[in-house]
């Protein structure tokens, strides 16, 4: 294999490590809602955005209650939540593969 060839190999490969960093380095988790039977565009129920540096943003659903308090939609709520611990998870299996491939140890099998 050529020098030429290596560089560009190892540009390569340092290219798509970059991109695996930044896109693990926010997670986004969106649930959205569509009314049945209705062709419309799905409406945003629930957003979670947490960064790699443990900062965490959150919009769940709710409304307000005629005495003016805050309830939350457990179903969509608990249904969002699910979601983000399976974004999670697989993140952090993500980010295992990846050290493990820097390490040289394989996919950590």
């Amino acid at each position: 294999m050529a020098v030429t060839e290596i560089k560009e190999a190892l540009r390569s490969a340092a290219d798509t490590v970059a991109k695996y960093v930044r896109d693990v380095g926010v997670l986004h988790v969106e649930t959205q809602t569509v009314e049945v039977g209705n062709a419309g565009e799905p409406v945003l129920a629930a957003r979670t955005v947490i960064k790699l540096d443990g900062d965490n943003s959150s919009v769940i659903p709710a409304v307000m209650n005629q005495q003016g308090k805050w309830e939350v939609d457990t179903v969509l709520y608990d249904l969002h939540m699910q979601n983000v611990q399976k974004a999670i998870e697989y993140r952090s299996k993500l980010m295992e593969s990846m050290l493990s491939l820097l390490r040289g140890t394989g996919g950590g099998q």
